[in-house]
C-alpha cells in the first residue's frame, strides 16, 4: 500500500496508527496533546494514516516535527 502520510505529508508507504475510543483522546483536556492526537479528535477518527517514521514516532513519545527534522538533512539553523 503507498499514499500519503497525514502527518508529515510525505508520499511513502503508509501504515495505520489506531486507538482504542475516541474518549482516549481526552478532547477537554488542559494538557498539550501530540499534533497526531489533536488531529484525530478534531477529525473524530479512531485511524490515522501515517508513513514508518512517523508511526514509530507516535509509539516513541516524540512529536512529529522533532522526528521528521531528525530523518532529513537540513540543518537547523535558519
Amino acid at each position: 500500500m503507498s499514499g500519503r502520510c497525514e502527518l508529515c505529508k510525505a508520499q511513502t508507504e503508509v501504515e495505520a496508527h489506531h486507538i482504542r475510543r475516541l474518549s482516549d483522546l481526552r478532547p477537554g483536556s488542559q494538557v498539550q496533546q501530540p499534533d497526531w492526537a489533536t488531529q484525530m479528535a478534531s477529525r473524530r477518527r479512531k485511524t490515522l494514516i501515517v508513513c514508518r517514521d512517523c508511526h514509530s514516532g507516535i509509539h516513541r513519545g516524540l512529536s512529529v516535527r522533532q522526528d521528521s527534522m531528525e530523518s532529513t538533512l537540513e540543518s537547523r539553523v535558519r
